[in-house]
């Protein structure tokens, strides 16, 4: 009877516990990614890039949003955009990308390589992405 005493309460206790985290919302994918982002600084390039440097250079401060359904930077807009994310080998995928050097751009290895189907972002650290655009590599913080 001293078991069922305190075996009925610790019971209750497990079975509200667990009621009440299942009913929590579980987290957004890409909530990481999601928002508003300032370009802070060119990166550097890949052996073949669509523009100038002091193109790129113009890209400073200029923002990117990306949302579930939508991609916008530089005024071009990639609609329905996969975000579809894969670890790559950091010198491998960056040698398929474009040849660029990696030491420059500061990203872990592995690194998280995610595709929004009209370019590429890479995790660099909470709040940082590089943000591949047109052969030129850019952090991007997040806006707070």
């Amino acid at each position: 009877m001293k078991l069922l005493k305190f075996a009925v309460p610790a019971l209750l206790f497990v079975i509200l516990n667990l009621q009440s985290t299942s009913g929590a919302n579980p987290p957004v994918v890409n909530s990481d990614i999601y928002g508003r982002w300032r370009i802070s600084k060119v990166l550097g390039a890949s052996d073949i890039a669509a523009m100038s440097d002091k193109e790129a250079q113009g890209f400073v401060g200029k923002t990117v949003t990306i949302t579930k359904n939508v991609f916008v930077f530089n005024g071009e807009t990639c609609d329905a955009p996969s975000y579809e994310r894969s670890q790559d080998d950091l010198v491998k995928s960056f040698r398929e990308l474009g040849n660029m050097r990696v030491a420059a751009l500061g990203l872990p290895d592995p690194v998280t390589s995610i595709d929004a189907r009209c370019t590429h972002l890479f995790l660099k650290k909470s709040g940082v992405i590089v943000v591949h655009w047109n052969g030129f590599y850019f952090d991007a913080i997040k806006r707070r």
